[in-house]
């Protein structure tokens, strides 16, 4: 079954090959049918998490080969302000790298560390690019067939706790058993075609902000908005099956940031009404959880899957988010330092992966400043926080400029940002699914969809001065005898 898998990857890398534009749906695709190829094959081998890898890996040699250039020099030159903390980075990247391999004497965890840290750099400039080449169609064809084949994937999940046992459902490994302190018992995770409730959830999570990203895109109305998160909140539920209540947190996150920014950027008059039926909705959804949780001890817990269970389940994690916080965020951090040191212990150790070569951070890696801490020690929190600041700066910038000549491109920023705003929200207390290579891929394109908005903004604002100049000249055309 190995063979064979690696013989179908050769179809979408070649594709890719010869059609880079496609690139972000190839690599969708592969993303999805991985996972069930590798529970189908035999002894499950860790070999298949990186095929989307080597087709992102086709679209950017495919790239190359028309001559579009993948390398850092024109988002730098847009962006002088991130030259050099980019560069800190990257050397204290290689310092960590012979850190971890003088700690551990693996090259695999060192490399899969060293992956993980540089992924994102040439796959921000690839969506940089693309967008730069192809326009805004390209970013609305990847978050429209995102939310139809996520949407379809999750489906699997709902499939799974109706009990039914294909090959290519649930979890890879040891099934994942959730405690539900409110019923006392266990939840059971789904996880459907994925390999992880992790991943599901997140999927989930990404899904239901990118449809109320797409739908209000062309205009906020009540009914537009009541509409997206009706949508939402169906991906959201077949998320919670897979156990994974911060996905809740994350998309509230999301919501609240978007709506937020739309407040500063735009100025309208029915603005505090459509805020209100968005906070009225959240509030709605506690008050449904909370309903459900005395449901639940009304029945004195007779079925384990009641669905109910799993909402009431994630209403709790709006009451756990400072514990949780001071627990998987703050506490990891004195936790590397007390058994690293100021350095850390070197890149690979807490990514998700290498504790099949004697890597694993334990509790540390779990929350993601414990990680950076334990991976790049206490600098790289320093190095990670002047990036984070000066990108946070930069994007406002971008939102703003948007804001000024382009609603529709600006609502999009606004998307975006907010979008990256709820993973790290989410990454700050739990790393698991950011292991992934495909989410690494998603978060990446983001962030370079976002440096190219100005380049969208600027052929939009060009277009309209060609459409008015073509229509003046229609106007004081001379008539012909």
């Amino acid at each position: 079954m190995l063979e064979l898998s690696i013989s179908l990857l050769v179809i979408p890398v070649l594709w890719a090959l010869a059609e880079w534009r496609l690139g972000l749906l190839l690599c969708l695709v592969t993303a999805l049918l991985q996972d069930p190829l590798r529970k189908l094959t035999p002894h499950q081998p860790v070999l298949f998490v990186v095929f989307v890898g080597v087709v992102f890996a086709g679209m950017c040699v495919g790239a190359l080969a028309r001559g579009i250039p993948l390398n850092s020099n024109g988002i730098f030159r847009r962006y002088p302000q991130f030259a050099r903390p980019f560069s800190l980075l990257l050397f204290l990247l290689v310092i960590q790298a012979f850190n971890s391999y003088l700690h551990f004497e693996n090259p695999i965890i060192t490399l899969a560390g060293l992956a993980a840290y540089l992924l994102p750099l040439p796959s921000i400039v690839c969506a940089y690019q693309l967008v730069s080449y192809q326009g805004a169609f390209r970013i609305n064809q990847f978050l429209k067939w995102y939310i139809v084949c996520i949407a379809i994937a999750l489906t699997t999940i709902y499939l799974e706790y109706s009990g039914y046992d294909w090959p290519v459902l649930g979890t890879i490994n040891t099934k994942l058993i959730v405690f539900d302190a409110v019923t006392g018992q266990i939840l059971p995770s789904f996880t459907g075609i994925f390999r992880a409730p992790e991943i599901a959830a997140w999927h989930a999570m990404a899904a239901a902000c990118f449809v109320l990203l797409m739908v209000l895109l062309r205009g906020i109305t009540v009914t537009r908005l009541l509409t997206a998160l009706a949508i939402a909140a169906l991906l959201i539920g077949l998320g919670l099956l897979a156990g994974r209540r911060k996905i809740v947190i994350e998309f509230a996150v999301f919501v609240s940031t978007y709506f937020i920014l739309w407040a500063i950027f735009e100025r309208g008059v029915g603005k505090l009404a459509i805020i209100a039926c968005t906070g009225a909705a959240l509030v709605g959804y506690t008050w449904l959880a909370t309903g459900m949780r005395e449901e639940v001890k009304e029945r004195n817990n007779t079925e384990l899957t009641d669905y109910s269970r799993y909402v009431a389940h994630s209403e709790n994690a709006f009451q756990e988010v400072p514990s949780r916080f001071v627990e998987l965020g703050i506490a990891p951090v004195m936790w590397a330092y007390d058994r690293y040191g100021l350095f850390g212990a070197g890149l690979g150790v807490g990514t998700q992966g290498t504790q099949y070569f004697g890597g694993g951070g334990g509790g540390a890696a779990e929350g993601g400043l414990g990680k950076i801490t334990l991976e790049l020690g206490v600098p790289g929190l320093f190095v990670l926080g002047w990036i984070a600041i000066a990108t946070f700066r930069k994007l406002w910038q971008i939102m703003r400029f948007a804001s000024r000549y382009s609603r529709r491109i600006a609502r999009l920023s606004f998307g975006f940002v907010s979008f990256l705003v709820a993973n790290v929200a989410g990454f700050s207390v739990a790393t698991q699914a950011y292991g992934d290579m495909f989410i690494l891929l998603i978060l990446s394109w983001t962030m370079g969809f976002l440096v190219a908005v100005p380049i969208l903004v600027e052929r939009e604002m060009r277009a309209r001065h060609l459409a008015g100049s073509e229509e003046l000249a229609r106007g004081f055309r001379p008539r012909t005898v």
